[in-house]
């Protein structure tokens, strides 16, 4: 019973309670993608909690998967590898990593590249940012500036 419970909550509610801690492993390769592609890892595993509660095989409700919770499209334009692979540790922080350097370069500004993240560029570049995103991107930031002060 326990089980169905949990692929239920994973498969239907808040994939940020799907695990709710990140483990040693999960955290060291945070920091070496991170450091791959010239991103604070702090805000790596921000972006990650906030996605995905660092639970690797999360579902959402609109089809994203793993813990950078991708998108199908964006999973493709990111990596160019099987999508089953999102469900991949390694693969979906190198993802996430890469995606977020991309976006930088491309918005330049860091709530700006957090509202990319979630509702795409085109929101951002349109002004049409949906009040849910903006919401995630602060929830982000927050969670990134209590770890990035030492509260990990």
């Amino acid at each position: 019973m326990r089980g169905l419970v949990a692929a239920f909550l994973l498969g239907a509610s808040s994939v940020s309670l799907a695990c709710g801690y990140i483990p040693k492993d999960l955290w060291e390769k945070t920091w070496k993608y991170a450091r791959a592609w010239g991103i604070d890892p702090y805000l790596l595993a921000a972006v990650v909690w906030v996605e995905s509660g660092y639970c690797p095989h999360a579902v959402g409700r609109a089809g994203e998967v793993g813990l950078g919770q991708f998108m199908p499209g964006t999973w493709q334009a990111t990596t160019g590898a099987p999508l089953h692979w999102r469900r991949d540790p390694d693969w979906a922080l190198w993802a996430t990593a890469k995606h977020l350097r991309e976006l930088w370069e491309t918005h330049r500004d860091w709530r700006k590249v957090l509202w990319a993240y979630n509702a795409g560029s085109g929101a951002v570049f349109s002004g049409r940012v949906p009040a849910s995103t903006k919401v995630y991107a602060e929830r982000v930031l927050a969670v990134y500036a209590r770890w990035r002060g030492g509260n990990r």
